[in-house]
């Protein structure tokens, strides 16, 4: 943080644009380390963000401000997403009437379709940033989900609208895993306008216990507590084991639709509900295999930064990981409880195999720090300056 950027940057400029807090949590945590990387090779023209809380220049970064806040406050306490939507386009409005002059538009799906347009019209070249998969699937998914838990689903239909208009519209868009990137190739998108920019973690921060401290065996999960998460059976599974002896940590923030459900497994033995936390790293340092069965994914963080702590993963396909099934951990069919238990019960009673997959899981993620991705993410834009 804080490195100047390069005197000898390539001419290629790229505009930046976000409705989030740059150097805040989730997408806004993605957004920094990729305007970091922007900034420091000398590339960055302009982001545009909600609120700004990292170590970008001030004057390199807009933010919409307290009009920003007051929406962001407004919409999580709105279920229907319609006030998250409305912000969205007020926020895409206000940067394209502001938008320089430049090489590259980058933004995120949902919040850029006003923007690329007038950005297309400059002769820029435009990106959409998309960190889940494609809205068909997404959907389609969200809805069975749902509608087995009997949860209601709303998404407000002109967001799905405008985010399908933006890939349309677009040059490039980005895919954070295969699993993401394979949804927009069956919704008819053509490969070549696709950039593959899987995630990272920050090895400084996450990385395995300098020592084991005695504890019964123990899972863990991060993320959102929700239904969209794979909670539901993951806890299922639990109660199948029956272990008396074992613990399953839940970190993070429940979601409206799991509150109503989680009553269901109230009773069961050694489940521990942990509330967000900043000392996740510290957790997964206590921990012996990290659980991660999303049922709809781009490609979430906490798997990355569980590898980068030497945990074993087990976790799905739609989650859009970067582990290897069978050596560092295992990947199941989303819903499958037997699949979840079998994995489960393999990884402790095997310690062998548990460590084996522990030291390939370290090895492999040194491959996805952020470091790596600002590397990609420039690529990226070297290939784009070139068509």
């Amino acid at each position: 943080m804080g490195t100047k950027p390069r005197e000898e940057a390539s001419a290629v400029k790229v505009v930046y644009s976000l409705s989030a807090r740059l150097g805040g949590s989730g997408i806004g945590y993605i957004a920094y380390n990729a305007v970091s990387g922007i900034y420091r090779a000398g590339l960055l023209a302009r982001a545009f963000v909600s609120s700004n809380e990292s170590d970008i220049p001030g004057s390199l970064v807009r933010q919409w401000g307290a009009m920003g806040r007051v929406f962001k406050y407004l919409g999580a306490k709105d279920p229907s997403g319609l006030i998250y939507h409305v912000d969205e386009n007020l926020f895409d409005a206000w940067v394209a009437a502001r938008l320089p002059a430049s090489d590259v538009f980058h933004g995120w799906s949902a919040m850029s379709l006003c923007s690329l347009r007038k950005a297309k019209r400059r002769g820029m070249a435009t990106v959409v940033e998309r960190a889940s998969s494609h809205p068909d699937n997404q959907l389609r998914l969200l809805r069975e989900e749902y509608a087995r838990w009997n949860v209601p689903l709303r998404v407000p239909r002109r967001n799905y609208e405008r985010t399908v208009q933006e890939f349309e519209e677009a040059d490039y868009i980005t895919t954070p895993s295969v699993y993401a990137r394979q949804s927009l190739i069956d919704a008819g998108i053509p490969e070549r306008r696709l950039l593959n920019l899987p995630f990272g973690a920050d090895p400084k921060r996450f990385q395995p216990a300098t020592a084991r401290i005695p504890h019964p065996f123990r899972a863990i999960f991060a993320g959102q507590v929700s239904v969209r998460k794979g909670v539901p059976y993951l806890l299922e599974a639990w109660a199948r084991l029956e272990w008396f002896d074992a613990e399953l940590w839940i970190v993070g923030g429940v979601t409206p639709d799991f509150a109503p459900l989680r009553h269901r497994w109230s009773y069961l033995n050694g489940v521990r509900f942990i509330d967000h936390t900043p000392q996740l790293a510290r957790l997964f340092q206590q921990s012996d295999v990290f659980v991660f069965p999303s049922i709809e994914e781009g490609s979430a963080l906490v798997p990355y930064e569980a590898m980068a702590c030497g945990l074993p993963i087990l976790t799905t396909p739609n989650a859009g990981s970067v582990a290897r099934n069978g050596i560092d951990g295992f990947i199941v069919p989303i819903r499958d409880v037997d699949a979840l238990c079998d994995g489960l019960q393999r990884l402790r009673d095997d310690e062998a195999l548990r460590s084996q997959m522990s030291r390939s899981a370290l090895a492999w993620a040194s491959e996805f720090t952020w470091d790596r991705y600002r590397s990609r993410l420039l690529s990226a834009y070297e290939q784009i300056s070139h068509h």
